[in-house]
């Protein structure tokens, strides 16, 4: 990514594991108090969800600073390089293939860019019962009522293969020696990534499943997509 800077933003953190010591020198830690943050209307963040929380976190986060915001489960396969000079201020991947909803598992914007803060405008009237409606749904809205305000991205840039049960499958399942085959050609042809047009893949879903069961040698040693898509970004030196 040759970010300038990577913050990594918490409310608590296991600081003594020894992945953390691995990373501390290269990323600069930003604890956050969840009692004290407040939304439009000074509305009570801490009563959302914990998910809900987190997502109106990192828009509260953007609209201050701008930036490139990740998911804890997005892994960059190509720099992004291409999509900082966009001429909007707002950059959005689509999910799903029939595009449903904008993702917010990767957010690029500047500082105080219009379609953020409309974005977060809307946290005022927030409802709970749609699980997806403020990250997925309302973007989505907001991007068809004001195409100059964001960039909008093919579901194959962020988001493609999808949490379908198939597509977790198709991503976590060993595969054949001719799938391995097949997948490396495409990598040695797309600079790493399964499509020409894909800069990451969000591992979200059923596939939490299997990550949360992935070791070091079995990335290495267990031919998945995901593992061989992952181990050039493993064995990079940080």
């Amino acid at each position: 990514m040759n970010a300038t800077e990577v913050k990594l933003h918490t409310y608590t953190l296991n600081t003594h594991n020894v992945w953390w010591k691995q990373l501390e020198n290269h990323v600069t830690l930003v604890p956050h108090d969840r009692f004290a943050l407040h939304g439009p209307k000074n509305i009570n963040i801490s009563s959302f969800l914990l998910p809900h929380q987190s997502d109106f976190l990192r828009l509260d986060i953007l609209r201050l600073e701008g930036g490139v915001y990740l998911d804890m489960d997005m892994f960059p396969l190509k720099p992004f390089s291409d999509l900082l000079s966009n001429p909007r201020d707002a950059v959005l991947g689509h999910e799903g293939g029939n595009r449903y909803g904008l993702g917010n598992a990767v957010i690029l914007t500047r500082p105080s860019s219009a379609f953020l803060l409309k974005w977060w405008a809307t946290y005022a009237s927030f409802n709970d019962r749609i699980w997806n409606d403020h990250s997925v749904l309302i973007p989505k809205r907001i991007a068809i009522s004001h195409p100059d305000l964001v960039c909008t991205l093919s579901p194959t840039v962020f988001y493609w293969p999808t949490w379908a049960k198939t597509h977790t499958h198709y991503m976590h399942d060993p595969i054949s020696a001719n799938e391995v085959v097949e997948l490396k050609g495409n990598m040695s042809r797309y600079g790493g990534a399964m499509y020409e047009n894909q800069l990451g893949w969000h591992g979200s879903g059923g596939g939490l499943d299997y990550l949360s069961k992935l070791t070091p040698e079995a990335l290495l040693t267990t031919d998945t997509r995901f593992n061989i898509l992952l181990r050039e970004v493993y064995a990079a030196e940080l």
